[in-house]
């Protein structure tokens, strides 16, 4: 009996350790996250942009919403698509709506027929019905060149972006914070974005 009881408590306390687990590698993060070239599906992820002050790099309140996709992985280089936007008066996302918000912040150069440049308002429909992930030129997270944001294919000489600070799975979230300073978080549990959560955050 005691000894079924332990065995319960040491599953128990080794499963609450690899949820409170921080992983840092590239390439472990890599094998935790779903990638569009390499699903049938289209997997999304949602979370929230988050401001953060620039000298004790403390996270502070919300900037803007996030759905966020990865498309492959290569070499310490996470290439993805996203979409950002405002919440609603009531204080929350909205991610089930992608059509009510205007979308302020994508990729420049993805083939997005939802992506709403210049005056369209554009949509944060995120699934390869609407992105062309084969054809299009993505941002990227480099952890080589401690970069994140658009390549030199997108915007020449350099590319546009901002240098990375930190990269992480913690707690259940994948988080990047940049030196612009911007802390982006997602919920590590992707959702189909044609039946996107309904959480008022997620």
């Amino acid at each position: 009996m005691w000894k079924a009881i332990i065995s319960i408590v040491v599953v128990l306390g080794s499963a609450a350790a690899v949820c409170a687990q921080t992983i840092t590698d590239p390439k472990e993060i890599a094998s935790r996250l779903r990638f569009w070239t390499q699903e049938a599906g289209d997997p999304v992820y949602y979370g929230e942009v988050r401001n953060v002050d620039p000298r004790s790099k403390q996270i502070l309140g919300y900037y803007q919403c996030l759905a966020l996709a990865f498309i492959k992985y290569d070499n310490g280089v996470f290439y993805y698509a996203h979409k950002m936007w405002g919440k609603s008066r009531d204080g929350s996302c909205h991610y089930d709506d992608v059509t009510s918000f205007k979308v302020g912040n994508h990729g420049a150069c993805v083939k997005d027929t939802n992506a709403g440049f210049g005056r369209a308002i554009g949509t944060a429909r995120m699934t390869k019905d609407n992105i062309d992930y084969m054809h299009s030129t993505f941002r990227t997270i480099d952890t080589n060149a401690r970069r994140v944001g658009e390549t030199a294919a997108c915007v020449p000489p350099n590319g546009a972006g901002a240098g990375l600070y930190s990269i992480k799975i913690e707690n259940g979230r994948f988080k990047v914070m940049t030196t612009r300073p911007l802390d982006y978080e997602v919920n590590m549990d992707a959702q189909d974005p044609h039946h996107p959560p309904n959480n008022p955050d997620f």
